[in-house]
C-alpha cells in the first residue's frame, strides 16, 4: 500500500496504482509513504526483507526527501535510515535489537543518517530518569571552591 497526500491505494510491483485502498483485505500489506515511494518501493522493501529482525517490527517506510528512508516501528519507534549504505544501516539494528533488545527500550527515535554514528533519543520519562540519576551523581563543591 501506498500513502501519498493523506490517501491509500493498492500498488503492483512496479509501483503503478491498482486501485484506491477501501478495503481491510489489504491491511496486511507493507505501507509506504511519500512521493516517489511507490516507484521506489520494491526494491526498498526487498532489501528490508533480508533483516526479519526488523521487518517484522516495521509498520511503515517513509520516502524522505525522494531520496531515503524511515521506518515506523509499530510501537512508534522512528528509526531515520541513511541516504546510502541502507543495508549496513538494517544489518547493524537487526544486530543492536538482538543483542541489546534496542527495539524493547525506552526510546523514540534511532538516528542513523551520518555514516560515523548512530543516535538514540530517550523518551522524555527515559531522559528525566537519566537526569535524575546523574544529578545524585554530580561530585558536592567544597566550601572555597569556584
Amino acid at each position: 500500500m501506498w500513502q501519498q497526500d493523506g490517501r491509500l491505494s493498492v500498488n503492483a510491483e512496479d509501483g503503478a496504482v491498482l486501485e484506491p485502498y477501501v478495503s481491510r483485505r489489504f491491511v496486511a500489506l507493507p505501507l509506504v509513504v511519500g512521493k516517489g515511494a511507490d516507484v521506489r518501493a520494491r526494491d526498498f522493501l526487498a532489501l528490508l526483507d533480508r533483516y526479519p529482525q526488523v521487518r517484522i517490527v516495521t509498520k511503515a517506510a517513509i520516502f524522505v526527501g525522494e531520496r531515503r528512508w524511515n521506518l515506523r516501528l509499530r510501537d512508534g519507534l522512528d528509526i531515520r535510515l541513511p541516504e546510502n549504505d541502507v543495508g549496513n544501516a538494517l544489518a547493524l539494528l537487526s544486530k543492536l535489537d538482538k543483542d541489546d533488545r534496542l527495539f524493547s527500550r525506552d526510546i523514540v527515535a534511532v538516528d542513523m543518517r551520518l555514516p560515523d554514528r548512530l543516535t538514540v533519543q530517550l523518551s522524555d520519562d527515559a531522559a528525566k530518569a537519566r537526569e535524575e540519576l546523574f544529578k545524585d551523581k554530580k561530585p558536592k563543591k567544597k566550601a572555597g571552591d569556584a
